[in-house]
């Protein structure tokens, strides 16, 4: 401490007593101490101590010693040198004309004038009050503590003597962890360099290198510069003070502040638990956050930017903030907001995406669909996301998201409005959501897939030409179903199964069996985006989230044996209609292990069978693989190709494949 004090930048000027009246107050306010030189008077060597003081109104202050290990124990061996008041960049020094040393403290009168003596150009935050906690750790010696003050360059600590253990055996020329703890909870962890100051007190100098949390990615979160712009707000975890920063630029991950670098305050790996994103005090979004990196403007030295990363974030929260820079890009593009459905379905009839005879389909449920749209475009649900291009409250270009599986979401409902731009910004906005939720949340989403015919050329030239360039079905694959519009199609099937034939639940034998297929046949995702491999397939959390948002959604799996030998699977779905509109969340599928043309009288009875029993006979049918009907000289009414997209593996490669085409 004394090294510091004694390097003097500047010496300013004379402050007036009053001003050391306000000094001493404000010092007592924030519960921040006089630092005390004392003067041995036989050996001249000089100590620094810290004394509290109380409030002051007249010419006369007093205050008391704060118990440090440099406290003496007799002050007859010493005169006042002078006293000094720490502000943020300065100091007052003043050697009082009378003054008393006591045991318990120091009375003294406030002379006319004090000098005003630069310290440093970094404020240092005091932190002895905050009681807060520190831990020094070197080839497994651990020490205890606690901060003493703070700023970004490195901070002073007292460590707590520890029996058995010696200070001695830190080395200053090696690094120290330190860890910073608030509450218990610790907000930074991170090497630093240590040098000691007394007995147990030590000045630790922080690397102010960046701090890396997500593996590096080449397609960035989009960053926007809004207006107004927002700001962060936030309780400091280190020196306890509201703090709020205007936001320069900002993603839907992270976001740069800037600081006076005089009085900066965040460095890299600092943890900030609590903090919210203010735009105009009417949107808040909380989220926890974590400095990256700290950096000097090329332009301005007098500026520090500091990029933030957010660690953790409601999903509404989330949804809020997509929007936001979404819309700063693009004022036209919206992340589900409330939308009509009456106008939705006006945009579908428009674009043709709700054609002749699919409605023929629909009108039969259309109250149960507009409950369904009801909920999830106005009242909102988290397990569907949709994205609107819209102009003057017009809807140009629409696609969706629906959780269908435990990790899986459905992409569908994508229509345009005779305009390719609005198609692609809609499929971009999508695949952003994606690329930075599962920064966020991986545990939400793993997979989304796609159903879409072959003769359509706007999904076959974004996601069928993508998987066909890749050719990496650990990433991305294509899988071909045959549909049937209706059950009743097979009401002329078996109405008993023949001999040596069962259909029971699903076990995980008959899961490894069509894993053991598929693999063989295709090689790609079905088995894991849509839970058919043996550790998923029985999970009913995703029905429950269903049921917490005024939804259906149920699914049993069986199997059709012949001789104890698993032929086929065949997945029962049930849910709202209309939750898609091919029904394809409604449909009763067929996924063929043994595909012997013999074996299909059985698998008419199975698909009777349930669609009796559930009143599923209006509902589809898909059959896996496609191939199949066409052996047995079953015609289907069309054919879907299901694309698969491993987020985790392939996000980084097809948001450089869309980047070829939206930017």
């Amino acid at each position: 401490m004394s090294e510091v004090l004694e390097k003097k930048v500047a010496q300013f000027g004379t402050v007036r007593r009053k001003h050391i009246f306000n000094r001493i107050n404000a010092l007592h306010y924030h519960n921040s101490p006089l630092l005390i030189v004392l003067q041995h008077k036989q050996h001249d060597f000089r100590l620094f101590v810290k004394a509290r003081p109380e409030p002051i109104s007249g010419e006369r202050a007093l205050a008391h010693w704060i118990a440090e290990d440099n406290l003496p124990d007799n002050f007859n061996s010493f005169k006042l040198h002078k006293i000094i008041l720490s502000t943020d960049h300065s100091s007052y020094e003043f050697l009082p004309e009378a003054y008393r040393l006591e045991t318990w403290g120091i009375t003294f009168t406030i002379p006319e004038h004090a000098t005003e003596i630069e310290l440093r150009k970094q404020i240092r935050y005091h932190c002895a009050g905050a009681n807060i906690k520190v831990t020094v750790s070197q080839n497994a010696i651990v020490f205890s503590g606690r901060m003493l003050d703070y700023s970004v360059n490195g901070i002073l600590v007292q460590l707590d003597k520890k029996e058995g253990f010696s200070f001695s055996w830190l080395n200053e020329n090696r690094a120290v962890i330190l860890n910073i703890l608030n509450n218990e909870d610790p907000v930074y962890t991170g090497e630093v360099k240590l040098s000691p100051r007394a007995r147990g007190q030590y000045l630790l100098f922080f690397d102010q290198d960046a701090v890396p949390r997500h593996v590096p990615r080449k397609y960035r979160s989009r960053r926007q510069q809004l207006t107004p712009s927002p700001d962060l707000v936030f309780d400091h975890p280190i020196i306890n003070k509201k703090i709020r920063l205007k936001i320069f630029d900002l993603s839907s991950l992270g976001f740069s502040v800037e600081e006076n670098a005089s009085s900066a305050s965040l460095l890299p790996g600092l943890l900030i638990r609590s903090a919210t994103i203010s735009l105009a005090g009417n949107i808040n979004i909380k989220c926890m956050i974590q400095v990256i990196y700290v950096k000097t403007k090329d332009d301005d030295p007098s500026i520090v930017r500091v990029g933030l990363t957010i660690l953790n974030i409601d999903s509404h929260d989330h949804l809020k903030l997509i929007s936001l820079v979404q819309q700063a890009k693009d004022s036209r593009a919206y992340i589900s907001n409330q939308i009509d459905p009456s106008d939705l379905f006006d945009f579908f009839f428009e674009t043709g995406f709700i054609y002749p005879n699919k409605y023929a389909e629909l009108a039969r449920k259309k109250d149960e669909i507009i409950n369904a749209y009801m909920t999830l475009y106005k009242t909102g649900a988290n397990i569907s996301r949709h994205f609107v291009y819209q102009d003057t409250g017009k809807i140009l270009g629409h696609f969706s998201a629906l959780q269908v599986y435990r990790k899986t979401w459905f992409c569908q409902h994508h229509a345009a409005l005779h305009d390719q731009k609005a198609g692609l910004r809609v499929v971009r906005a999508i695949s952003e959501y994606v690329n930075d939720s599962y920064q966020l949340d991986p545990t939400n989403i793993e997979y989304i897939i796609g159903y879409y015919r072959n003769s359509n050329r706007f999904p076959k030239r974004y996601f069928g030409d993508y998987v066909d360039q890749l050719k990496d079905f650990n990433k991305t694959s294509l899988d071909w179903f045959s549909y049937i519009s209706e059950a009743r199609r097979f009401a002329d099937a078996p109405q008993t199964l023949a001999p040596g034939w069962g259909l029971e639940p699903a076990q995980k034998l008959d899961l490894v069996n069509f894993e053991g297929f598929y693999k063989k046949f295709s090689g790609g995702l079905l088995t894991k985006a849509l839970d058919m491999s043996p550790e998923n397939f029985d999970d009913t959390t995703l029905s429950a989230t269903y049921k917490k948002n005024g939804l259906t959604r149920e699914r049993k799996l069986f199997a059709l044996r012949q001789q104890g030998r698993t032929i086929a699977l065949i997945d029962v779905q049930s849910s709202n209609a209309g939750l898609n509109l091919s029904e394809i969340t409604n449909a009763i599928s067929v996924y063929m292990i043994e595909s012997a043309p013999e074996h299909m009288a059985m698998v008419g009875y199975s698909i009777r069978h349930f669609a009796l029993n559930s009143g599923k006979m209006a509902d589809p049918v898909m059959v896996y693989p496609n191939t199949y009907l066409k052996n047995c000289e079953f015609n289907s009414d069309k054919e879907y190709i299901m694309w698969t997209l491993n987020v985790p593996l392939g996000m980084e490669s097809y948001m450089a494949w869309m980047n070829r085409f939206c930017r």
